[in-house]
């Protein structure tokens, strides 16, 4: 069986590093803006409650157009954020998108990604990998099982790696090893057609190039990832349409964020299981 699964939230846990990646942005704004730092953590906060009361309006919208809802994954909220300044509905708002732009920043979806990368690559300096437990082991059994693992991620090649070789698992690009590696895969890239789906009346895009290449050229048995926008909406449609790449199974790993509106219904049968976690991967190739 040929697995082709993501990296963040799939094999990680994420709380503690979006925490600090919105904390960053917060930080940051304040000090561009000349706002005391707890007043804007309060701004931020409010910020945030503000657009998860509104998820089917808000998440990452790199080129205007949301690639994955607010409510789906948690490093989403940073961008949602910037969003909502960009609106200006509150003066303290105005305030922050103001300094923002004279900051230097062409837009404020500008500014959420230079802190997440900063923010993120800050976390990874001062905390060990935040792997999920036995991740190793994990990799181990499926690959005695005779799977073959590999993980398609949006982040670079390199860090997944160091990640995964720093727990003791055999991880790199090439076909000789426990896991390969792709990175920088773009599942957040959207291509030139509006093409979509609805799902609990949200429009999820499903032309996103970079990540068809992807499959075409793996031809995966079974996808594993835990945001359906980004890692399942396109296999899901790619099967439907019967291409010989798609894969059979369909698999959401839920997290404690993982919206209602994918969980209960399967993404309206979108999804063909959903476990709690990885660890389930070595009972579903047991299985066959």
């Amino acid at each position: 069986m040929k697995i082709l699964s993501d990296f963040d939230g799939v094999w990680t846990d994420q709380a503690l590093e979006a925490q600090s990646v919105k904390l960053f942005l917060a930080a940051e704004a304040a000090r561009l803006a000349g706002v005391p730092a707890d007043q804007a953590l309060d701004h931020f906060q409010g910020y945030e409650a503000r657009v998860k009361a509104s998820p089917k309006r808000y998440g990452w919208a790199p080129d205007g157009r949301i690639t994955a809802y607010v409510d789906e994954d948690p490093f989403c909220v940073p961008n949602s954020i910037a969003v909502y300044i960009e609106e200006g509905a509150e003066d303290h708002a105005r305030v922050y998108r103001e300094a923002v732009l004279d900051g230097g920043f062409e837009t404020l979806t500008a500014f959420a990604d230079h802190c997440f990368h900063t923010a993120a690559g800050n976390y990874r300096q001062e905390h060990p990998p935040a792997l999920v437990p036995g991740a190793a082991e994990i990799l181990h059994e499926l690959h005695q099982l005779g799977a073959e693992v590999l993980v398609v991620s949006n982040s670079p090649a390199e860090k997944i790696i160091g990640w995964f070789t720093g727990v003791g698992a055999d991880a790199g690009t090439g076909p000789d090893h426990d896991l390969r590696v792709r990175g920088q895969a773009g599942k957040q890239t959207l291509g030139q057609k509006d093409t979509s789906i609805e799902v609990a009346g949200r429009k999820i895009f499903v032309d996103r190039p970079m990540y068809e290449q992807v499959i075409e050229e793996e031809n995966p048995d079974l996808i594993i990832g835990d945001v359906f926008s980004l890692d399942l909406a396109l296999p899901h449609v790619l099967r439907g349409q019967g291409r010989a790449a798609a894969p059979d199974r369909l698999v959401l790993r839920k997290l404690g964020h993982t919206p209602e509106w994918i969980h209960s219904s399967h993404a309206e049968g979108a999804i063909d299981l959903i476990v709690e976690s990885v660890r389930d991967l070595v009972d579903i190739v047991k299985k066959g």
